[in-house]
C-alpha cells in the first residue's frame, strides 16, 4: 500500500472507521489499489493515523463484508482479485484456461501415487471397482492464490506417468499427450455447491462459511475412450462459471 495517502479527519461527524473505509473502499474500486496489494497492517495503520487498532479492525471487517478485501491467516490483508470465470465452450486444462484469462498460473503437487479405484470412479473411467488406479493431488493457484483443490484419476494404462515431464511442462494434458500420444478431445461435466472439507478449508484458505464449486470431469480421446476422472473443488468466493448460449432457432 505503498504510496496512498489516508487522511481521517477527527473534526467531522462521520466515524473515523467510515472514513477509513470508504477511503479504502474507493481506492480499491478505482484500481489504485491493485488487486493483490497487500493493505498496511492494523498496527502500522493504527499508529500512523493515531487510531485504535479497533477501529481500524472495523473498517477491515467491513471491507471484508462488501468483498472487497480477504483475511489470509497469518499472512494480512489484501485486495481481493475478481472471480476467475470459466466459460464452458471448450476443453481446456486448467493452465490454459487461466493463461487465456491474464492470470499466471500454478500448480503444487501435494500426493501422487496408486490407490483403489472406487465404484463411482470405477464406472466414469470403465474398469473394475478396486482396480488400483494413479491418483494425483494437486493445489491449483493463480497469481500465486489457491483456487483449487485438485484430486485426478488416471486410467490403467496411464499408471507410468512421468512426474517429471508433468513439472517440465506444467500440463497434465500436454504430459499425457507428449508420454502416451492420448489428446483430449471430449469431456463431461457437472457442478455442484457444497461446503468445505477440512483439508479443503485449510488449503484453499477459505473464511469460515464460504462453499466450494465441486466439480467431477470424465476426459475422452478421440476413440471416446475415459482415460481421466478428476473432482476439484473450487473457492466459491473466486471462481464462477460462465455459459455460452445461443437460440435453439439460430
Amino acid at each position: 500500500m505503498t504510496g496512498y495517502k489516508l487522511n481521517i479527519d477527527k473534526s467531522l461527524p462521520t466515524p473515523a472507521y467510515l472514513q477509513l473505509r470508504e477511503q479504502l473502499g474507493r481506492a480499491i474500486r478505482s484500481g489504485e489499489l491493485a488487486p493483490g496489494t497487500a493493505l498496511t497492517s492494523e498496527r502500522e495503520l493504527s499508529e500512523s493515523l493515531v487510531l485504535s487498532r479497533m477501529t481500524v479492525r472495523r473498517a477491515f471487517e467491513e471491507l471484508v463484508a462488501e468483498g472487497l478485501v480477504e483475511q489470509r491467516q497469518g499472512s494480512g490483508t489484501f485486495v481481493r482479485r475478481g472471480p476467475v470465470e470459466q466459460t464452458i465452450d471448450r476443453l481446456q486444462g486448467f493452465g490454459e484456461e487461466a493463461t487465456r484469462l491474464g492470470l499466471r498460473p500454478g500448480s503444487r503437487v501435494l500426493e501422487i501415487g496408486k490407490h483403489p479405484a472406487d465404484p463411482a470412479t470405477a464406472s466414469c473411467l470403465e474398469v473394475q471397482p478396486g482396480e488400483p488406479l494413479l491418483r494425483l493431488t494437486r493445489l491449483r493457484t493463480t497469481d500465486e492464490a489457491p483456487l483449487a483443490l485438485q484430486i485426478a484419476h488416471l486410467a490403467p494404462a496411464l499408471a507410468g506417468l512421468s512426474l517429471e515431464l508433468l513439472n517440465e511442462l506444467g500440463s497434465l494434458y500436454r504430459t499425457i499427450s507428449a508420454q502416451y500420444g492420448v489428446e483430449a478431445f471430449r469431456a463431461r461435466q457437472t457442478i455442484a455447491a457444497r461446503m468445505p472439507t477440512g483439508r479443503e478449508r485449510a488449503l484453499l484458505q477459505l473464511e469460515p462459511g464460504i462453499p466450494v464449486l465441486a466439480l467431477e470431469r470424465t476426459t475422452y480421446d478421440a476413440q471416446d475412450r475415459p482415460f481421466e476422472f478428476v473432482r476439484s473443488a473450487y473457492r466459491g468466493d473466486h471462481y464462477r462459471m460462465a455459459l455460452d448460449l445461443r437460440s435453439a432457432t439460430t
